[in-house]
């Protein structure tokens, strides 16, 4: 019994279903994607979010847009190769020496670290709690003391990401030593290290240096941006759209409140003014933006013009002259000011009054409609237990 049951320890202690160091913790996963609790600490420890559990639902929603970008195939797009090339080039080259020199840093220590864990929730009924005791009880009864294992002796990690309970531990243990069982908030551990150094090389240490996620952090930005690219060029609203959504929201563009549609413009006298009106009779009132962008210098070569919807207490030059209320008072350098184009009583009355922001707001609906879908597709999981142990490293 004893020779089954310290194959078994064996088997655990390689055993990835099982956590095999704190940098390798899954914290959630996307779908099937695990996302280890390295990667989320070094982005939390960038944002300006000071909540783990509310952070989390925001990367999380992050990395549901990535997954989304690679199943439709925009990671394997030239652009995208070409920049990830580019990019790793240039971050190995700035991030070589400062990668070096922090490995190399006094008080910066590094373990290899074998264990047996044997989960167990925090709200774990003590029964429970108990059985998983004695089980560990029984493992450690038969493990050869201060004798390396024949078994992978997991990869380097530094001691400053390990939890409170392991640094506690493994300060007090010698080399290839077990600790007796113990309680964490992950379960219970049996734990001993192989090997410790203060800086070790580069290659040899376990990814949680910042330069892999920096590298991930490049991919996962630029596939996100290139997938909102992507639902611009693809999300183009017909019409009739168009205006079924401006009747819908109607109340959103300033229904019910009286709003002036046309152009401010801001002239040095009544002649100039005089040929900028005939210069835009030319032109429907839809164009009269781009009209006055191009303005001839034979009509004008200074007036200034503002065209769009303007809403009644929003312009105090449209207040005055159209809604007869408030005071304005021209200025020096352009001390002839007049309005062209048509009061609204009610507020806008057809959408192409407002058709830029109707658009912006038909599109943005859009999107929110297919993140939807993708937070459906892609479940997430987040192991509360594992967010409890959350770091927020200011100084990585």
């Amino acid at each position: 019994m004893p020779r089954r049951l310290l194959g078994v320890f064996l088997l655990l202690l390689v055993s990835v279903s099982f956590v095999r160091a704190q940098g390798d913790i899954v914290l959630f996963t996307v779908g099937s994607e695990p996302i280890c609790k390295d990667e989320f600490e070094f982005h939390f420890s960038k944002s300006s979010e000071k909540r783990a559990d509310v952070f989390v639902e925001t990367y999380a929603r992050f990395k549901q847009k990535v997954r989304y970008a690679k199943e439709i195939g925009l990671d394997t797009l030239t652009s995208y190769r070409e920049w990830v090339k580019q990019s790793k080039s240039a971050l190995k080259g700035s991030q070589q020496e400062t990668y070096e020199s922090r490995v190399q840093q006094a008080g910066r220590e590094w373990m290899k670290v074998v264990h047996i864990t044997y989960p167990l929730k925090q709200s774990a009924h003590k029964r429970e709690a108990q059985r998983g005791m004695q089980y560990m009880d029984s493992l450690y009864a038969v493990l050869p003391k201060n004798v390396k294992p024949d078994v992978e002796e997991g990869t380097w990690v530094q001691t400053r990401y390990l939890l409170n309970e392991w640094k506690g531990q493994l300060a007090h243990l010698v080399k290839d030593e077990y600790s007796k069982p113990f309680y964490s908030p992950l379960g219970i551990h049996i734990i001993a290290w192989k090997d410790k150094r203060l800086g070790i090389e580069p290659d040899a240490a376990r990814p949680v240096d910042d330069t892999l996620w920096k590298m991930q952090e490049i991919e996962d930005g630029w596939l996100a941006v290139a997938l909102d690219e992507y639902w611009d060029k693809r999300l183009v609203a017909t019409e009739q759209e168009l205006k079924t959504h401006f009747k819908k929201h109607r109340s959103a563009y300033g229904g019910g409140i009286p709003h002036f549609s046309g152009a401010v413009i801001y002239c040095q006298d009544k002649k100039e003014a005089k040929a900028i009106k005939k210069y835009l009779k030319k032109y429907p009132q839809v164009f009269w933006k781009e009209a006055m962008e191009r303005i001839p210098a034979k009509v004008s070569e200074r007036c200034k013009a503002e065209v769009g919807l303007f809403a009644l207490g929003s312009h105090p030059c449209v207040d005055k002259l159209v809604f007869k209320c408030g005071d304005f008072e021209p200025s020096a350098d352009y001390p002839y000011v007049w309005v062209s184009g048509k009061k609204l009583k009610k507020g806008p009355e057809d959408y192409r009054d407002v058709r830029e922001k109707v658009e912006k707001d038909w599109r943005e609906g859009k999107k929110k409609a297919e993140m939807e879908a993708i937070i459906q597709k892609y479940r997430v999981e987040i192991d509360k237990e594992v967010l409890k142990t959350v770091n927020r490293a200011e100084n990585k």
